[in-house]
């Protein structure tokens, strides 16, 4: 634990970034529109089940002191982004099995529940999609289909029951991900997804940085980048070598996880 905070607190210093943000793990698209007005859009309710398995804890009744971790995770990022207008966040972490899904998730809802914003949760991790699983959510579609075979947005997206939650499933599972999340395709997508209402915040759902060049490749047109750390499982030279992939610029901040958390 000692070494993760130190190289934290290495880069804040050589870099100028702020301090993490560390969470505790105590276990294991109409705008202003509620979920049952928004009939362009399938609506397919979380099993609760699931969200209780994966840790989905801002949607269970969860120590109440984990949901005030995320609210005041959600005001930290409000704070850095509100003035930028810096609204589409990127996801990931260093290696697999960090916590960047729980993360991204969790994130998601309270940001929903709690501020005057819509939300999209997009699940750009197209090698293995872990966002619909998490909500118990069986659906085949996805953004796969959108950038393959021009399947209208329209007809993908899913309300899983929260209101003002909308969320981008990553489709079937692809090998040749990089070249699909760098097409100009993508990245007028994300635009668009920016562009169309000033009131909403798109979390990416995305693979690890030493696993897959995805992250990379992503993080080049998402205007911020959380990292996700589980502590103990990321060497201070993985950490330092992770920012440096990413760029300093792109950094909005750090979640230290410690215990076990969901991929």
């Amino acid at each position: 634990m000692s070494k993760i905070k130190d190289a934290l607190e290495k880069a804040k210093r050589m870099r100028g970034m702020t301090a993490p943000f560390v969470l505790i793990d105590d276990g294991a698209a109409a705008k202003n529109e509620s979920v049952s007005q928004r009939t362009h859009t399938a609506i397919i309710d979380y099993n609760k089940d699931a969200v209780v398995q994966h840790n989905i804890m801002t949607l269970t009744a969860d120590p109440y002191r984990m949901n005030e971790r995320f609210k005041l995770f959600k005001t930290q990022i409000l704070t850095k982004t509100q003035l930028t207008g810096d609204r589409t966040i990127l996801i990931t972490s260093c290696g697999e099995g960090e916590g960047k899904t729980f993360t991204a998730i969790n994130l998601a809802v309270i940001f929903a529940r709690e501020v005057d914003q819509t939300v999209l949760l997009v699940d750009v991790n197209l090698k293995h999609p872990s966002v619909l699983p998490a909500f118990g959510i069986d659906a085949t579609e996805g953004l796969t289909d959108y950038l393959l075979r021009n399947k209208p947005l329209a007809e993908i997206l899913i309300c899983p029951g929260v209101e003002k939650l909308t969320i981008l499933p990553a489709g079937e599972s692809i090998e040749h991900s990089s070249e699909m999340l760098g097409s100009l395709k993508m990245q007028r997508l994300i635009a668009e997804m920016k562009g169309r209402y000033h009131d909403r915040y798109i979390f990416f759902d995305g693979p690890s940085i030493m696993t897959s060049v995805d992250a990379l490749v992503l993080s080049k047109y998402i205007d911020r980048t959380l990292l996700v750390v589980e502590a103990g499982k990321v060497s201070p030279t993985q950490l330092s070598e992770s920012i440096n992939l990413i760029g300093e610029d792109k950094i909005l901040g750090t979640v230290l996880n410690r215990g076990k958390l969901s991929t």
